[in-house]
């Protein structure tokens, strides 16, 4: 048992180090200093254009907290009423209840005009933090949209989701709240303070007295808190991309007896959640007894001072009670700020992580200076440069030409570059040196929407949303005809199994298709890229996940779809390119060898090594 938690304690500790190294590398990376006060910023800048509401809101804010600080003076006077008419009784046997019920009709009146003012304040606070949140979303959606494919392949999953969702609902729930305790707590503070000033400016400053030491005290709290809060929602979205993970993968884990591991690494990162999240709340949860025990000190300094003005007949007990009644509401605000200093700082941190995206650098702006209306198929790539780190190159000066109607064939070994030079053909990454045209345009004289309008891509990721069987295969072409549609899913080879299935094209799929086999999704995304009728065709392992019959069925398919087209094909089964016009085997990002197939057999080179391997020995590459 002790050997198990031994075991276990380790495993934890691997993967909190793994993600403290993570996050302290991400850091490094981006180089930005976390700066709550820039985040106050973009908070407020979103609220433009609802400035006359925002307005609205602070005069009613003002209006309701001046009429509660109104309230309290009014208590002195029935104190001072009641002393008067307890002594006319003494003299003359009976009490004047008039006065006294005109005083609590107006403490009514200014506390109910009150309740109103808050009641309009708060409705129009949630119509603009909606707002605010609306317009926060549509800017995070627009730059993710707009990030280039490097921040996805870096950047976790779960993560992002966390921050679209989590984060987003987080500053939603406590942004209004924030808002108006900070105005109306600012305006009450300074408001009774100038009241409790004219009443007696000695209680006043001695029920200051012990501020400035719990004042110092609760920065220091407050800077040690905000870095375990942004940790605790750093932590959540560690949290959410592993659940992600091994909940998309459950098959895979439960394949390979990965549960005990995965079970692990939750609960190490569950741990590390729950000890961020206690310390900040622990820190933050100091705020509000300290806020009390300088209160309550001077709330001690008021009754002695206090008592020996009465006993000296420098204040009437009324006015003392509506100073002691003051000092309560003074001390208020810094109470009720030190309450939700804990959901401030939890949302700022929020904030923080959504504005890291959206302060990512976008994608390379499209400067289009020429279009492609009738593509030919044309593709050159002439002394390319590329590299994703620095220090690594991948592509050095390399070169190929690809005339219209050829079939390019790319293989090569896992990391050689093969899908490198796809995602640079569709400008998914940027070249460092060199160009690459087609039709003889430089593709960054294109537009992206134009570039990609040119191909066609089937990857050996398949990928499905939660509609129908015809909603997939026409996405992002709405304006097929029914012909042009029959003709697609018929070269595709769907058609027979589509018609197994309950409703036909109108059949739900479910999320990713998982209600189909392999082959059958790996067919509707082919049926999609045929309708989408490319000028360049892109298959990068189609087929990898495909049995042998439905891998004899597609390949009749794409025999007709190729014709006329340029097409690249990435494979690793080399029996599907055979009848390739020039294959290439990319080596450490350069050619190392090309030819028709028959050609590099004889040379008995690279290709003929992988061939050779592949089918000689039965070595999958």
């Amino acid at each position: 048992m002790k050997k198990h938690e031994q075991s276990s304690a380790a495993i934890r500790q691997r993967i909190r180090d793994r993600y403290a190294a993570y996050h302290n590398k991400s850091e490094t990376e981006r180089q930005k200093p976390k700066n709550f006060r820039k985040t106050i910023r973009e908070l407020l800048r979103l609220l433009k254009g609802n400035e006359i509401r925002v307005a609205f809101v602070v005069l009613l804010s003002m209006a309701s907290a001046a009429l509660n600080i109104i309230g309290p003076r009014y208590l002195g006077d029935i104190m001072d009423l009641i002393q008067k008419q307890v002594e006319n009784k003494l003299e003359h046997g009976f009490i004047d209840f008039s006065a006294i019920f005109e005083i609590l009709g107006t403490i009514l009146l200014i506390y109910g005009l009150s309740s109103i003012c808050m009641f309009f304040l708060h409705f129009t606070m949630a119509g603009i933090t909606q707002k605010l949140i609306t317009d926060l979303r549509r800017k995070l959606n627009a730059r993710l949209t707009h990030l280039p494919l490097k921040f996805f392949d870096t950047h976790n999953t779960g993560d992002l989701l966390s921050r679209v969702t989590n984060d987003i609902d987080n500053i939603n729930n406590t942004f209004q709240q924030i808002f108006i305790q900070t105005v109306t707590s600012i305006v009450t503070f300074v408001g009774v303070f100038v009241i409790m000033l004219t009443y007696n400016k000695l209680l006043t400053f001695a029920s200051l007295a012990p501020l400035p030491i719990g004042g110092a005290i609760a920065l220091v709290i407050l800077n040690h808190s905000k870095r375990y809060f942004r940790e605790t929602w750093r932590y959540t979205g560690d949290v959410n991309g592993h659940i992600e993970e091994m909940f998309t993968n459950h098959r895979i884990v439960r394949i390979f007896g990965h549960e005990k591991q995965a079970i692990e690494e939750f609960r190490a990162l569950n741990e590390s959640l729950y000890d961020t999240n206690r310390k900040a709340q622990f820190l933050s949860g100091l705020l509000g007894p300290l806020i009390n025990f300088a209160n309550n000190i001077g709330y001690v300094f008021i009754c002695v001072l206090g008592g020996m003005l009465i006993m000296k007949q420098q204040a009437s007990i009324g006015a003392i009670t509506v100073f002691m009644t003051y000092s309560k509401l003074f001390m208020q605000p810094l109470i009720d700020l030190s309450n939700i200093v804990n959901n401030l700082q939890s949302s700022l941190a929020s904030a923080e992580r959504v504005f890291e995206i959206i302060d990512e650098p976008e994608e390379v702006p499209d400067t289009p200076t020429a279009e492609i209306t009738v593509p030919k198929g044309y593709v050159s790539f002439e002394h390319v440069n590329f590299c994703y780190e620095p220090e690594k190159p991948l592509y050095d000066d390399f070169n190929l030409d690809v005339k219209p109607g050829q079939l390019i064939a790319i293989v090569g070994p896992t990391g050689a570059g093969k899908t490198t030079l796809v995602n640079l053909l569709m400008r998914f990454y940027e070249i460092q040196g060199g160009v690459i045209r087609v039709d003889g345009i430089d593709i960054r004289d294109l537009s992206r929407k134009n570039l990609r309008d040119i191909f066609g891509m089937v990857l050996q990721d398949t990928w499905l949303f939660k509609g129908t069987v015809r909603e997939n295969i026409m996405y992002g072409k709405d304006d097929v005809s029914e012909e042009a549609f029959n003709a697609a899913v018929h070269m595709a080879q769907v058609d027979h199994f589509i018609h197994t299935l309950p409703d036909g094209y109108d059949t739900l799929l479910d999320e990713g298709g998982s209600n189909l086999s392999a082959g059958q999704k790996q067919l509707l995304t082919i049926a999609r890229a045929i309708i989408s009728d490319p000028s360049i065709l892109i298959l990068d392992e189609a087929t990898s996940s495909v049995d042998t019959r439905t891998e004899s069925q597609i390949q009749t398919a794409m025999n007709n779809l190729m014709k006329g087209r340029t097409n690249f094909v990435i494979a690793h089964r080399l029996s599907t390119i055979r009848n390739a016009d020039c294959i290439l085997v990319i080596e450490n990002g350069r050619i190392a060898e090309q030819g028709t197939h028959d050609e590099m057999l004889q040379r008995g080179g690279a290709y003929a090594r992988l061939y050779n391997a592949q089918f000689g020995l039965g070595t999958e590459i």
